[in-house]
């Protein structure tokens, strides 16, 4: 499944550095040791995941389908010799076979097509690794946040706000996730082993805010004009609020043996 957010990779890098450190401490006390181990990155983006992991002592195959991303995971890295890019998808590594010991998708399982994806996380797992699969999505928790989505939803070409990727098409969600991925993850020999949710609140200015929501999946797939005109609106209702700027933000991890 396409999406636009390389066309906003600047501002996606930017943005949306959002990872707490909760997700490492989960692992931690499950006895997922990354230190020493063989990590696959899949949709790595500019890279934040793939550092922290290398950062936690993990080698580190970073891959990602959009070569803006790359280029600017690259710089954001710099020298590490525990990281290497592939450019590649979810569905097609191009990564060798049984030779992970961990896969991780971060908040970007929604885009691929589950079933392929599924096969091809087992495929280069090794017969005892560990596939994880987490989110990151935040709560119209405040007036801040509600204000937002409304204009959002105003301005969107139906009047509605949909949700992202496979997202959309789901009867039905566990722990955050659809019920069709556990399906697939099912038929590729995957057993369930663990889920984890984690809530945190991050403080925003106005432009932090503005950058957070331009990132989104749903302001990405505006036209430019389109997401101008939302932007500009947003940006008046923020200016007018007296409250603190917080949203709470989510993590959802589901482990896959």
């Amino acid at each position: 499944m396409k999406t636009k957010f390389h066309n906003y990779a600047k501002e996606y890098f930017k943005h949306r550095n959002d990872i707490p450190s909760a997700f490492f401490e989960e692992l931690t006390k499950r006895g997922i040791e990354l230190s020493g181990s063989k990590v696959a990155d899949i949709g790595a983006g500019p890279g934040f995941l793939s550092k922290s992991l290398s950062d936690h002592g993990a080698i580190v195959d970073a891959v990602e389908p959009s070569e803006d991303f790359i280029e600017i995971a690259k710089e954001y890295i710099g020298n590490d010799d525990r990281i290497s890019f592939t450019k590649g998808t979810a569905e097609k590594t191009d990564l060798a076979d049984s030779t992970y010991d961990i896969v991780i998708v971060m908040r970007s399982w929604q885009w691929f097509d589950s079933d392929k994806a599924a096969k091809e996380m087992k495929r280069i797992l090794k017969p005892d690794g560990i596939l994880i699969v987490a989110d990151i999505g935040f709560k119209a928790s405040n007036k801040m946040v509600k204000e937002s989505m409304k204009i959002v939803k105003k301005n969107s070409k139906h009047n509605e706000l949909k949700k992202a990727g496979s997202k959309e098409d789901s009867i039905q969600t566990i722990n955050g996730f659809p019920v069709e991925w556990f399906g697939d993850w099912r038929h590729a020999r995957l057993d369930l082993e663990d889920f984890f949710k984690y809530e945190y609140t991050v403080k925003f200015t106005d432009q932090e805010w503005l950058g957070r929501l331009g990132t989104s999946s749903w302001l990405v797939a505006f036209k430019k004009k389109q997401m101008d005109k939302a932007m500009e609106k947003i940006a008046d209702i923020l200016e007018s609020m007296d409250e603190e700027k917080n949203i709470k933000l989510r993590t959802h991890l589901t482990w896959q043996y």
